[in-house]
């Protein structure tokens, strides 16, 4: 009965964070998805992103710019200072929801779990770990963090959506 309660209870909060991703979303948004990485994540978009990460910092480049004044944004489990121009949450057991606007977000850290709705760009270098996790853009194949950077695009425009870099 407990886990049913706690299943309906996520539903609930999720709702209204998919509303606003489908009110914020541009026309040809996609999807991404990262599960368990220990990384360095720098994600650039359009759109909603949230997520959770065991242990790290997330830095917030320069301004998160919302789509409007209601959607505001929400860091818990991690302490907060400015570095210039970027803010810089670091701690355990850290969740954030930037619920729609467009942002930079560097995502450096360990268990990091990431979902994005919208366009954007995603840059990750893994660990040197023997499981860096798993990066998914717009419904597609998992593919595996590795040790090289991967750069992937999702949402409008989207032809092909992995490429490496070295």
């Amino acid at each position: 009965m407990r886990k049913v309660c706690l299943l309906l209870l996520a539903g609930l909060l999720l709702l209204p964070a998919v509303a606003l991703a489908e009110r914020g979303s541009p026309s040809g948004g996609g999807s991404l998805v990262v599960s368990d990485a220990n990384a360095r994540l720098t994600v650039s978009g359009r759109g909603l992103i949230f997520g959770h990460l065991n242990r790290g910092t997330i830095t917030v480049v320069g301004d998160y710019k919302p789509d409007d004044n209601t959607a505001l944004s929400t860091v818990s489990g991690a302490k907060m200072k400015f570095s210039g121009n970027n803010v810089v949450y670091t701690g355990s057991d850290v969740r954030f929801l930037f619920p729609g606007g467009k942002y930079t977000l560097i995502v450096d850290g360990t268990g990091i779990d990431i979902s994005a709705v919208g366009t954007g760009k995603l840059s990750a270098v893994g660990k040197f770990l023997p499981d860096d996790g798993t990066i998914s853009v717009d419904g597609g194949v998992p593919q595996p963090v590795d040790s090289i950077t991967t750069v992937l695009t999702y949402g409008k425009g989207n032809a092909n959506s992995a490429g490496k870099s070295r």
